[in-house]
């Protein structure tokens, strides 16, 4: 009866015992570090202040230039052509002197009073010297340069003076034609028409001689053959006749046109 109880009371604190111990196993609890990424600090933004401005409105000026076609005219027994504004009349006569009435010189207009014209003459008198010397005597001195133009090697003057500027060509005589003409090219600007020197330099550009051969096919429009006036025929001498005959005067300009 003793041994019954006792083993009664085992099993009842065995029993005590595996209760106590056994416990519904479940998930461990988890501890979530938050992670923050590393970005760099943005660096403070820099406090400009704009210095303040006022625009001083600015003037416009329009320039418009008209621009005139153009036409080619041409002297076939001279054996030059150039090209001119389709306005411009152009014409030639034979320079004659008591002195030397079998003298071939020409002068061709392009424009009255002295502004634009040709001289044209033959090589074997000589008259190249005499252009350049009377060039020299231009007042301002002139600038004196060598140019090339359409094949003619050019002594070229200019100088300005009064609100003008005279500028001329003088063609060197290894330049001269197959008939044996050179030419003087001579013209005065002015400063008040803002584009008259460009004009009349592009009209120098467009000079040139052509063969005789070519006479009857270089286009252009032939250049009038007018008498001469009164003030061609002075009394004067081979040397002078071309300086004197054209206008020309030691003021940086010509004799009758102001300058």
């Amino acid at each position: 009866m003793k041994h019954s109880a006792i083993t009664l009371a085992s099993c009842i604190f065995l029993c005590i015992f595996l209760a106590g111990c056994t416990q519904q196993a479940g998930p461990a609890p988890v501890t979530t570090q938050a992670v923050q990424a590393s970005l760099p600090t943005p660096a403070p933004a820099e406090s400009v202040q704009a210095a303040a401005t006022t625009e001083v409105p600015q003037q416009v000026v329009t320039i418009i230039r008209q621009v005139s076609q153009q036409k080619d005219v041409r002297d076939s027994e001279l054996l030059f052509t150039f090209r001119v504004p389709v306005e411009w009349n152009i014409s030639t006569y034979r320079i004659t002197t008591a002195n030397d009435p079998g003298m071939m010189e020409y002068r061709t207009t392009l424009r009255d009073n002295n502004i634009f014209y040709i001289i044209t003459y033959t090589v074997s008198r000589s008259q190249d010297q005499a252009y350049r010397d009377q060039f020299r005597k231009w007042v301002p001195a002139p600038a004196e340069t060598t140019v090339t133009i359409n094949n003619i090697v050019y002594d070229r003057f200019e100088s300005s003076s009064d609100g003008r500027t005279s500028v001329a060509y003088v063609a060197r005589k290894g330049s001269a034609n197959e008939r044996g003409f050179a030419s003087v090219l001579v013209f005065v600007a002015d400063s008040s028409h803002r584009f008259e020197k460009e004009d009349f330099e592009g009209v120098v550009s467009s000079f040139r001689y052509f063969s005789a051969g070519a006479a009857n096919t270089t286009p252009g429009q032939e250049i009038e053959r007018i008498n001469p006036p009164f003030e061609s025929y002075a009394g004067l001498s081979s040397g002078k006749a071309g300086a004197a005959s054209a206008g020309v005067s030691s003021s940086g300009g010509c004799s009758r046109c102001g300058n």
